[in-house]
């Protein structure tokens, strides 16, 4: 049982090689690990500009590290704690180009995330 305090912390944004053993759990609080971001761009094979995946989400954080296992494992190790993932972000992973969300319809949007499974 928690308290009634929630912490949240966004990892994996740096792409860094970190592990969620890196933050240390307190078992007295509410916990939220935010993984950081999927992003529904892609990046470009030329020069023109990232071209918008329409609701097709990429990890943005290290999948390697901060996978399902991982998840789970850390999960149960830590009842306290919730896993959730921040849609967006702000640029196109290892490209630094700066992107901002404009999906082509809202319908098909919704519709290929339901379908996708990040």
């Amino acid at each position: 049982m928690t308290n009634g305090y929630v912490f949240r912390e966004y990892i994996g944004a740096q792409i860094t090689g970190v592990q969620f053993s890196d933050v240390p759990v307190n078992a007295g609080l509410s916990f939220h690990f935010i993984l950081a971001f999927a992003i529904d761009y892609m990046a470009s094979k030329s020069s023109s500009p990232p071209a918008p995946t329409n609701g097709v989400f990429t990890p943005f954080w290290d999948t390697a590290n901060l996978s399902p296992t991982a998840i789970s494992a850390t999960k149960a190790a830590h009842p306290n704690l919730s896993v959730m993932v921040g849609l967006g972000g702000d640029s196109v992973q290892n490209t630094g180009v700066k992107v901002a969300f404009a999906p082509s319809s809202v319908d098909s949007w919704v519709a290929n995330y339901k379908r996708e499974k990040i």
